[in-house]
């Protein structure tokens, strides 16, 4: 045949190259793998509390990049397991590895199994939240629906378990109404629920508090042209708003604090009421002390 001695060259290469790729130094590496209880019989539940365990394992250096890390199962025939809890431990066999892949280790090296009856329950819903709302916003009310969903699992599992927490409803830099279509957390002892989904509506508000601010800035309005004004006192002010906008440097920016001049053209001494200008999204609740002592000059003495 035409070329034969080529061709025979070429997969000699391919077999070498192979073979010193596979048969190189090996790579361990750690997949946390899912724990599968199989073939339970009749109206009985097998469960555990450890639903993954952390496998060591090793492949040849070169074989890493394309190792496929879903593939590192645990499955356990339980159908021998006889009623109430039995400590299991792991063989080499129940540990599923892909093709050129050693076990190493497992840990833990053993898991408890509970086998009991199967049951229903309907099972109140709580949403649980990650992140925080956009600056100034809280969270205004949350509504839940469907309350409560069916959940199934062991009996003894179930029997201590009043309530169901969903996957966390992220509500990070929210200030709009917003509606989540979320799953259940995974629970111990709870193998499903129905629905497997629940809708969560959740609903900002403003974050409004209270705040005092000390030595506020004080301005003289209406001072006569000819006289000079010096105030004696300083003053503090109980201030409402949003949380993110009542700042120190925010209130003296938005708000003007001052005493009224108007109809004194004639040093002397003066005690006067401090007043405080209007700022939407500001409520001024007090101001301490109301009234000032106020020294008035004629310009020049």
């Amino acid at each position: 045949m035409k070329n034969l001695h080529l061709k025979i060259l070429s997969v000699v290469i391919a077999v070498s190259l192979w073979f010193g790729l596979v048969s190189g130094e090996y790579q361990e590496f750690n997949v946390y793998a899912p724990v599968r209880l199989k073939n339970m019989q009749g109206e009985l539940v097998a469960v555990s509390a450890d639903t993954h365990v952390n496998v060591t394992a090793k492949t040849p250096r070169g074989l890493m990049r394309a190792l496929d890390y879903n593939a590192v199962t645990v499955e356990i025939d339980v159908s021998a397991l006889g009623y109430g809890d039995t400590y299991h431990r792991l063989t080499p066999e129940e540990i599923k590895l892909p093709s050129g892949v050693e076990l190493v280790r497992v840990e833990p090296e053993g898991i408890n199994i509970t086998v009991d009856k199967l049951v229903k329950k309907s099972t109140k819903v709580v949403p649980t939240f990650i992140g925080e709302p956009h600056p100034g916003f809280k969270v205004g009310s949350v509504t839940v629906y469907p309350e409560y969903v069916e959940i199934q699992g062991a009996t003894k599992k179930l029997a201590g378990i009043n309530s169901i927490e969903t996957k966390p409803v992220n509500l990070s830099s929210k200030k709009e109404g917003l509606t989540y279509s979320i799953g259940i957390k995974e629970t111990d002892g709870v193998l499903t629920s129905t629905p497997e989904q629940v809708e969560v509506y959740v609903s900002f508000k403003e974050n409004v508090m209270e705040d005092t601010i000390d030595n506020v800035s004080l301005i003289a309005v209406n001072l006569n042209d000819n006289l000079t004004a010096v105030i004696n006192d300083i003053v503090s002010v109980r201030v409402k708003g949003r949380k993110d906008l009542l700042t120190p440097e925010n209130i003296e920016k938005k708000i003007k604090f001052y005493v009224d001049l108007e109809n004194i053209d004639k040093p002397g001494r003066h005690t006067l009421k401090v007043h405080s200008s209007k700022a939407e999204g500001y409520q001024v609740l007090k101001i301490t002390p109301n009234k000032v002592r106020i020294r008035l000059e004629r310009k020049g003495e």
